[in-house]
C-alpha cells in the first residue's frame, strides 16, 4: 500500500475508515474540499453550465490523486495510521 503522496511528502488525503476511497486526513484537505464545496454551489447558483461544474470536479479529482496516499477501507486506514505514528512519510 502506497502510504505518500505523489506529489510532495505531506498526504492531504488518506484510506477512509468505512468503506473504500480516500477521504482528507489534514487542514489542508479539509480546505481544499471545502473550497471546491464551495465553488461548486457557486458556480451552480450563479448559473454555470455542466461544463464549469466538470472542470471543478476533475480538478478536485487531480488534487486528490496527486495528494493522496492508496484508497482503501478500515485495514488500510489502520495502516495509514500506523505509518503516520512511526513516523514515515505520510507527514510533512
Amino acid at each position: 500500500m502506497r502510504t505518500t503522496p505523489l506529489i510532495g511528502t505531506k498526504a492531504w488525503f488518506g484510506p477512509r475508515r468505512l468503506g473504500w476511497g480516500l477521504a482528507p486526513v489534514s487542514p489542508e484537505g479539509w480546505t481544499v474540499t471545502a473550497v471546491a464545496t464551495t465553488a461548486s454551489l457557486v458556480v451552480r447558483k450563479k448559473g454555470g453550465g455542466l461544463r464549469a461544474r466538470l472542470l471543478l470536479a476533475a480538478v478536485l479529482l487531480l488534487v486528490v490523486i496527486l495528494k493522496g496516499t492508496a484508497p482503501g477501507g478500515p485495514v488500510a486506514r489502520r495502516a495509514f495510521e500506523e505509518a503516520r505514528r512511526a513516523g514515515g512519510a505520510v507527514t510533512a
